[in-house]
């Protein structure tokens, strides 16, 4: 192997008792954050809240209405921008002129963030570097909020008026959207396979609530759609035919779903979890170890990586999904950006 490919070789722990028979306890969550040093306080004068009105319980407006209240009382300034359309909020953040103790807070779900995130990055100018972002729960999912463990916009408030800063990686994702390179900005998780195969199916689904997500991987499982194709992980090549291949910048994605129990979001590389071509009864098994709290990865038919840089190479154009957006196809590139964008923590 590559002397710089990082393979994690998991020892699973004992088996436990329980009701139904022995099972593997699910392992010990890793900190959001790997480095614990505030990288600044901040002081905010002005707060730009990007709202998707359509995200998750499609209470976005109201959430913004009361920050927007809060916000007054502090003698803080704010100006909400809502979305109308699909990458809209990224165009938003592109176009705002800001400030000196400006402030960006995202009201939606990692998709908005993603949104934001993209936005902020692909500015000619330094925003990235001084211009940092608070999370409001509003998606679906919330990930990053949930591994932030920022439980509403009162929270997300109070982190914001004390002005402690963190750093936090994301991957630079390029792919394919008609024939055309495009790039996202990932702050949660890339996906590949299966993964992609349940969220679109759970998309069709919206009606039914988060137990679509269940349901959507259920029926995916059902189908054992098996693809072919070359990956490279920091150079070194695996070419085989895959079930899955996911990459994790947070710890959890979909409804709450523990997928990389090891994952820090400031650590300069995105992790990988890799299921090869086995049988769907596997497949279902593994499923079931990852609702319980992420004991997937004791499983051997999962392997574990992290990585600076991916590329995933298909012989037709295969669907991708990035933070929980069903976006382009490959070919498929993700380069870690690291301590890329600043947030209150």
């Amino acid at each position: 192997m590559s002397s710089n490919l990082e393979k994690l070789d998991l020892v699973p722990p004992d088996k436990v008792k329980g009701f139904f028979g022995s099972y593997y306890p699910p392992p010990e969550l890793a900190s959001h954050f790997i480095n614990n040093k505030l990288e600044e306080i901040y002081s905010v004068k002005r707060v730009h809240i990007i709202v998707n009105p359509f995200a998750g319980k499609k209470n976005g407006n109201k959430i913004a209405n009361l920050i927007s209240q809060e916000l007054q009382e502090l003698k803080i300034d704010s100006i909400t921008y809502t979305t109308e359309y699909a990458n809209h909020a990224e165009k938003i953040v592109s176009d705002i002129s800001f400030e000196t103790g400006d402030s960006l807070m995202s009201v939606g779900g990692d998709g908005t963030i993603s949104e934001i995130i993209t936005g902020l990055l692909k500015r000619k100018d330094s925003s990235s570097d001084s211009v940092p972002l608070s999370i409001v729960p509003s998606g679906s999912g919330n990930s990053q909020a949930n591994d932030m463990e920022v439980a509403d916009y009162l929270d997300a408030m109070q982190r914001m008026t004390v002005g402690n800063l963190r750093k936090m990686d994301v991957g630079k994702v390029t792919f394919m959207v008609d024939g055309k390179e495009q790039i996202r900005y990932s702050h949660n998780l890339v996906g590949w396979g299966l993964g992609v195969d349940a969220n679109i199916l759970a998309e069709k689904m919206r009606f039914l609530g988060p137990i679509r997500y269940d349901l959507g991987s259920l029926m995916s499982i059902i189908r054992g759609k098996v693809r072919k194709a070359k990956c490279y992980i920091d150079g070194h090549l695996i070419d085989s035919s895959f079930i899955l291949l996911l990459i994790q910048n947070t710890k959890t994605g979909g409804d709450r779903l523990t997928l990389a129990p090891m994952a820090h979001v400031d650590d300069g590389k995105m992790d990988l979890g890799i299921i090869y071509h086995i049988s769907r009864f596997q497949v279902l098994k593994l499923f079931n170890q990852l609702k319980a709290s992420g004991s997937h990865v004791w499983n051997p038919n999962v392997e574990y990586y992290r990585f600076k840089n991916l590329v995933i190479e298909t012989d037709e154009p295969t669907a991708i999904n990035v933070d929980g957006e069903n976006l382009g196809t490959t070919p498929l590139e993700v380069n870690v950006v690291p301590s890329a964008i600043k947030v209150f923590h």
